[in-house]
């Protein structure tokens, strides 16, 4: 199977969800070169991919661990926060805020002209320590963000698996593609430098504590997709899965 057989693979599974109502009929699939890999864009009423990330991790993969691929990433659309979109560019507001100086008798009129006199850019300086500030908390909050949207992400593809395909382990699909990803990741860096790792400070980082283990998250899908679980809202034909 050549690579354009693997690419029209997914855009066919892409559109059976979309006809069995679990991704939105309106929702597009879109290649995009500045994605690192898959993710869903309510913004752009899409789901977008990035090429060599589909053909180096997912074109072999089973149709069942693609359906659970795309339905994670439209359960991100359906049951994730659009605030998710803004917070990376919370940033760069405060930046823009201050760009230009503020009137000298407003700030400070005290402490402010004899700081000026010698010499000292207060506003300037005002602006760049209030923009790093923000950099790391909107990083913490994005991050924090993330983490918990992954489970509600999870939970929308295992109940549809489940309910909609007859998958009785939604979970054994999540681990082993996660699991795939984790070892090619790390095969990947272990070729790269690791000097960068050692530069970003300890308190800006995403790992470990904003991103869950492949452990809990299958732990979490196991307990929401458990045998005689009736209270999921997916039913055949495609209606929104509850948080």
């Amino acid at each position: 199977m050549d690579e354009a057989d693997n690419n029209s693979r997914l855009y066919r599974i892409f559109r059976e969800l979309q006809e069995k109502g679990l991704i939105g009929r309106r929702r597009r699939l879109v290649e995009c070169p500045f994605t690192f890999s898959m993710q869903g864009c309510p913004a752009l009423n899409c789901i977008r991919y990035r090429r060599a990330f589909y053909d180096r991790h997912l074109s072999r993969a089973s149709d069942d661990t693609l359906r659970f691929v795309l339905l994670h990433e439209e359960g991100h659309i359906r049951k994730g926060s659009s605030l998710l979109s803004i917070l990376p560019a919370l940033p760069v507001l405060p930046y823009l805020l201050l760009l230009s100086y503020p009137p000298t008798d407003s700030l400070l009129p005290a402490v402010l002209p004899s700081l000026q006199a010698g010499g000292l850019p207060v506003p300037k300086l005002a602006s760049i320590t209030l923009l790093l500030l923000t950099v790391v908390f909107a990083y913490r909050a994005y991050y924090r963000r993330v983490y918990d949207e992954e489970f509600t992400a999870d939970r929308y593809a295992a109940e549809a698996m489940k309910l909609c395909y007859r998958v009785r382990d939604p979970g054994a699909l999540l681990q082993n593609l996660l699991s795939g990803l984790r070892t090619a990741a790390s095969a990947s860096r272990s070729r790269r430098s690791g000097h960068l790792s050692q530069v970003i400070p300890v308190f800006i980082r995403s790992e470990p504590d904003y991103r869950p283990s492949i452990s809990e998250r299958v732990q979490r899908v196991r307990d929401a997709t458990g045998p005689g679980d009736e209270n999921s809202s997916v039913r055949h034909g495609g209606s929104s899965l509850s948080r």
